[in-house]
């Protein structure tokens, strides 16, 4: 039997319409409570203000109470009002009266990095305008379309392409339009359907490390890494993550092959055509050229995220990208970025991320504090959306890299980043999970056995990984 959602128990017999408010409200009271807390345990009065911010958040970002991209937007407000104090109430604000201004929070939502994943949806809008993603995973898949193994290494290889450049959920919505046809031409039932089919949803998620672009928890690290002045580039991110996806990817391959065998009968698929119009082109170009851009950043020193108005302005004034376009892109997940910034500048500056990082033991070593940041991460991100999981423990790993001796912030940064790509084992993990479970061919089984699998020999891969990098460079 199917669990009502929570706003639905916290408010039986009433209308759907009002259960929901009621509900959120019920939360925010308990969120409050959390706040009195504080302030009853002697802390600081910006710190019990950020305990009822964090907790509310928290609780109607877990429950879904609200959409979470109205949460980050709930999440936003009380910080300006609360902590920014605009009306310079007495009972609002930092206890000593200096605390950051308005500008200050309102900076923190809207950081740069929001511009380069703003890029990133601009570009994959653009390369289905002009039916650029068709050409190029025709292209891909064909010549590996002759056995079923080299057909699932092409989906896999595929689906990474273009999660270098596109959000995970923009590119396992595109893939999964292009295997069904696949899909449809074998016979019902075959277990290898499966694997097809769950490549997509994996691998997107897999290489959503790739890149700061390819999905919003490497915008938030890469926001954090930045802030503390550390020079780590588009290039930097690629030349740790690729290495990774690549074997990660191989494992997925080697998984699904085993879990799901492909077929012994006649194998014959038909893959159809796709051209490249005179626009499409001139999208490829632009691409290829922002690409280089942003890995040439250390040569050229202009910041990826400046470079990210490049093909915005192009794509716009060649009307490649309409009106219509931009009113329909991802701009909650914008918000959602946004007010996972501000929550995580919120923690910083009152103290509070200190006292949520007293859950990792002081006395541990590195490998310790990355190995139960990164279980924290993977457990958490299993059952809640890896944005919120991200927001709310990237501070944590600010914290454990100032106790470190020899791992810094982007080592913590990263890795927390990369293990919440990989909170996949269930069909609600993720957005691109989601959208493959309801194709009505998969179910919770193949994810845990998939995606529960992978991650956890990823996030063990990526500590341990982490660990040897250090030593290396120590």
């Amino acid at each position: 039997m199917a669990i009502p959602p929570l706003y639905l128990r916290l408010s039986p017999g009433l209308p759907h319409g009002i259960g929901r408010p009621v509900a959120a409200l019920v939360l925010c009271l308990v969120a409050a409570g959390f706040g009195w807390m504080a302030h009853a345990w002697g802390w600081p009065r910006e710190q019990a203000l950020a305990t009822a911010i964090l907790a509310a958040t928290v609780l109607l970002w877990v429950t879904e109470t609200l959409p979470l991209f109205a949460t980050a937007f709930i999440s936003i407000s009380l910080q300006v009002l609360l902590l920014g104090n605009p009306g310079e109430w007495g009972w609002l604000g930092f206890e000593d009266g200096n605390g950051p201004s308005l500008r200050d929070f309102m900076g923190a939502a809207a950081d740069p990095v929001l511009m380069l994943f703003f890029s990133g949806l601009v570009l994959a809008r653009a390369a289905v305008n002009t039916g650029v993603d068709s050409k190029l995973s025709a292209v891909m898949l064909r010549p590996m379309a002759d056995s079923p193994s080299r057909l699932l290494a092409g989906v896999i290889i595929t689906t990474a392409s273009f999660s270098l450049w596109m959000s995970n959920t923009a590119t396992t919505a595109l893939m999964l339009t292009l295997v069904a046809p696949i899909v449809a031409q074998l016979p019902a039932g075959l277990a290898f359907r499966k694997a097809l089919i769950l490549a997509i949803p994996v691998s997107a998620n897999i290489a959503g490390m790739s890149t700061p672009i390819a999905s919003p928890p490497n915008a938030i690290a890469m926001s954090y890494i930045q802030r503390a002045g550390i020079s780590f580039g588009f290039g930097a991110w690629m030349l740790l993550a690729i290495p990774l996806v690549v074997v990660l990817l191989a494992i997925t391959w080697w998984r699904l092959l085993r879990a799901y065998p492909p077929p012994s009968l006649v194998w014959r698929v038909d893959l159809p055509d796709a051209a490249l119009s005179r626009r499409g082109k001139w999208v490829m170009a632009v691409a290829i050229f922002t690409f280089a851009a942003w890995l040439a950043e250390p040569w050229h020193g202009v910041p990826a995220s400046a470079v990210s108005m490049l093909p915005v302005t192009l794509f716009f004034a060649t009307a490649i990208v309409t009106r219509a376009d931009v009113n329909s892109l991802d701009w909650d997940v914008l918000i959602l970025i946004g007010g996972g910034l501000a929550l995580g500048y919120t923690l910083q500056v009152t103290g509070l991320d200190s006292r949520l990082a007293d859950i990792i033991p002081i006395g541990a070593g590195d490998g310790t504090r990355l190995a139960l940041l990164a279980a924290a991460t993977l457990g958490l991100g299993t059952f809640f959306s890896n944005t919120a999981i991200a927001s709310m423990l990237m501070p944590v790993a600010v914290i454990s890299a100032g106790l470190s001796t020899s791992m810094g912030l982007s080592t913590y940064a990263l890795t927390t980043a990369f293990v919440a790509s990989l909170s996949m084992a269930m069909p609600m993990s993720t957005p691109p999970n989601a959208m493959a479970h309801a194709s009505g061919e998969l179910t919770t089984r193949d994810f845990i056995r998939t995606g529960g699998y992978l991650g956890l020999a990823g996030a063990a891969i990526i500590v341990v990984a982490a660990v040897l990098w250090a030593r290396l460079a120590g």
